[in-house]
């Protein structure tokens, strides 16, 4: 026979079981695991010529669809132009020459990605956004093992994610351009 009390205290013959230890356990489990969340660095993930490549969600501001690019003179091979943002002036990357990539048309799904560090924004275009991923730091693997790649200079890591490979870009070592300033 069960007898239930008020202390959430539950009684047979031969034991004693407490309920709330068990729930205040539920809820500590559950903010470890928000912790565990928390831990795990988001990412945006795109193709750029065949190849998965991500950056952090904290260096992108927005994704444009793409629009009329004005050329520039005397800009690097890799700067497209300038776009006009809400009357924010931003050049645009082209990815595809920056990592010493082939060239592709620009297609329906192809993006411009502005991306922010240290107070200059950038665009940079891509083939096409896959989403938004979420990664523990500890999965990411160094470049080391990666060699004669199209523009391993500017990759900082790369990671397995749904049995994808995908390289993290290093947007500062993209943004460095001994040609020109922006």
């Amino acid at each position: 026979m069960l007898d239930i009390r008020k202390n959430s205290q539950i009684s047979t013959p031969n034991s004693q079981i407490s309920i709330a230890p068990v729930a205040e356990e539920f809820y500590k489990r559950g903010s470890a695991d928000k912790n565990k969340e928390e831990e795990l660095l988001q990412f945006l993930s795109f193709i750029v010529d065949d190849e998965e490549y991500t950056l952090e969600l904290s260096e992108i501001t927005e994704v444009i669809k793409t629009r009329d690019i004005t050329d520039v003179p005397h800009v690097p091979p890799f700067i497209a132009g300038i776009i006009s943002l809400r009357g924010e002036i931003i050049y645009i990357m082209n990815l595809q020459k920056r990592l010493g990539l082939k060239d592709k048309e620009i297609s329906p799904e192809t993006r411009i990605i502005i991306a922010k560090h240290d107070g200059i924004k950038i665009g940079l275009i891509v083939d096409k956004i896959m989403g938004a991923i979420r990664v523990n730091p500890k999965e990411i693997e160094s470049t080391s093992n990666v060699q004669g790649s199209a523009g391993i200079e500017f990759i900082r890591g790369m990671v397995h994610h749904e049995d994808r490979l995908i390289m993290l870009l290093n947007l500062p070592m993209l943004l460095a351009m001994k040609d020109t300033s922006l």
